[in-house]
């Protein structure tokens, strides 16, 4: 008797596993976001490129100030490195200016400058200061010609845009006080400073 009770037992519940084993739900794992990754624009190596804008020059001479305002040109080369969001490097520049007054001017200038700034992947905002040259000329009968290249220093900032890999534009303000000379008795100290805005565009290799 006891033996037929548990055979009957074994029987149902073997019956019974089946129906269970169908009502059973398991949790599916949820699928994984898919990886997103982020490609901030690389703004390390070299580059070279070209400029043009406007300079407003000031110039103390015989005693007294004179505008020697002009259109100016030149080149720019450097090299920046990164480190995350933040980008460091040198650049030199030379610049032609345009206007020639006769008596007295600034032919050109030209920089060797520091640069830090922050990415935000394909636009620089940077800073940048540095050592400042200009090439002044004086030519007036009671001084004869005579001309002197002038040294100081120079600071600014400006924004970069990279449109390409390869090709960066940029807009950039920097003032520069370019100290003084002494051109003899006849003209004195020449002093000169400078406020300059430039546009131009890079190669970066």
């Amino acid at each position: 008797m006891h033996f037929k009770t548990i055979v009957f037992a074994v029987l149902a519940v073997s019956a019974a596993l089946p129906a269970t084993a169908a009502d059973m739900t398991f949790a599916q794992p949820s699928p994984q976001p898919e990886h997103q990754a982020y490609s901030a624009f690389d703004w390390s190596g070299f580059y070279l490129g070209g400029q043009g804008g406007y300079t407003w020059n000031q110039a103390t001479i015989f005693g007294s100030a004179e505008d020697l305002d002009s259109g100016s040109a030149g080149l720019h080369a450097g090299y920046n490195f990164q480190s995350g969001d933040i980008v460091y490097g040198i650049e030199n520049d030379f610049n032609y200016n345009f206007e020639n007054k006769g008596d007295a001017n600034l032919e050109w200038d030209a920089s060797a400058r520091g640069r830090v700034g922050y990415a935000l992947d394909r636009t620089l905002i940077f800073a940048t200061a540095g050592v400042a040259a200009a090439g002044a000329k004086v030519d007036v009968p009671e001084a004869s010609k005579n001309d002197a290249i002038l040294i100081g220093w120079t600071a600014g900032a400006g924004v970069e845009r990279a449109f390409t890999d390869n090709i960066v534009v940029r807009g950039e303000y920097r003032y520069s006080d370019f100290g003084s000379k002494d051109f003899g008795s006849a003209v004195g100290d020449f002093k000169a400073d400078q406020h300059k805005v430039v546009f131009g565009a890079s190669y970066k290799f």
